[in-house]
């Protein structure tokens, strides 16, 4: 996949591009970047022209990256709308994400319906939905996610370093050495002391801390067919959400990938190109 550079009306987004067909956008998860869905997204560029943008304060996105101006997810979802509007491309988009990017590209179906053809929602984080209620009542809750993101180290005296910094620990532990190779590819920055984190330790906590309380209002406004793949264990889905979209009209499949985590993109990429051309095909005989 080659790498660009979008001029959108917020500012320049650095994206991964391939292959020709129907518009498809794959947005990644909080603190990742668009190189590590690489090797997922591949296969798929003889079938559909592939957009894998980083968003605003991650990878090498030319966006804004002060994390005190981050306050919701609804700027990642406008960001990308502002995307798809710069690129302007014929037909409307199959939009795909992970975690934070599923979310997001849920978010920016439901601002505008028009454009989307379909989703592909991979283990979309979420608050439940009870809780979410009570966000958007007022409730302030305990953040643990961002909490731990904030002590993340910020950099290396070298890319070796952060290899074995990451190599079989913590969330990468099943990540395919290819992926983690792609992930730090992707989301380091040389500095004077070595590297750092393209998506600073700051702002993928305030990125946590940001997280959308509005996904069932989303869900609820959506019209267009979608699946949701759901990790089987360490999921950010909870059985009760996931009938909640099982149970949408335009639901096409909400399921758990048997053996799978939350970073089952790297795990079942052949489920995830599956479930992508599902939902493309369902799309067009629409």
């Amino acid at each position: 996949m080659d790498r660009i550079s979008i001029a959108t009306a917020a500012g320049p987004v650095s994206a991964l591009a391939a292959g020709h067909g129907p518009p498809l956008h794959f947005a990644h998860a909080t603190g990742m970047n668009a190189a590590l869905y690489g090797r997922l997204l591949a296969p798929l560029a003889a079938e559909f022209a592939i957009t894998a943008s980083d968003a605003r304060g991650h990878g090498q996105t030319g966006l804004d990256r002060d994390p005190a101006a981050l306050t919701s997810w609804d700027e990642f979802a406008d960001d990308l709308n502002r995307l798809l509007d710069a690129l302007a491309a014929p037909g409307r988009w199959l939009l795909a994400g992970h975690s934070m990017g599923a979310a997001v590209s849920l978010l920016a179906a439901a601002a505008r319906p028009d454009r989307v053809a379909g989703l592909v929602l991979i283990d979309p984080a979420m608050l439940p939905f009870d809780v979410a209620a009570a966000v958007r009542g007022g409730a302030e809750i305990p953040n643990p996610m961002a909490d731990q993101a904030a002590r993340r180290r910020p950099g290396f005296a070298s890319r070796d370093e952060a290899w074995r910094a990451y190599h079989g620990r913590g969330v990468f532990r099943s990540w395919p050495d290819a992926d983690l190779a792609a992930y730090l590819d992707g989301g380091l920055v040389e500095s004077g002391d070595g590297v750092v984190l393209a998506c600073t330790p700051a702002y993928e906590a305030a990125t946590f801390r940001a997280v959308s309380p509005r996904i069932e209002l989303a869900l609820a406004a959506i019209a267009c067919p979608f699946i949701l793949l759901a990790g089987e264990q360490g999921s950010t889905v909870r059985d009760a959400e996931l009938a909640a979209f099982a149970a949408h009209p335009a639901c096409l499949a909400a399921t758990r990938l048997p053996g799978t985590s939350h970073f089952l993109p790297l795990e079942a990429p052949d489920a995830v190109r599956a479930a992508i051309g599902h939902v493309s095909s369902s799309s067009r005989a629409r």
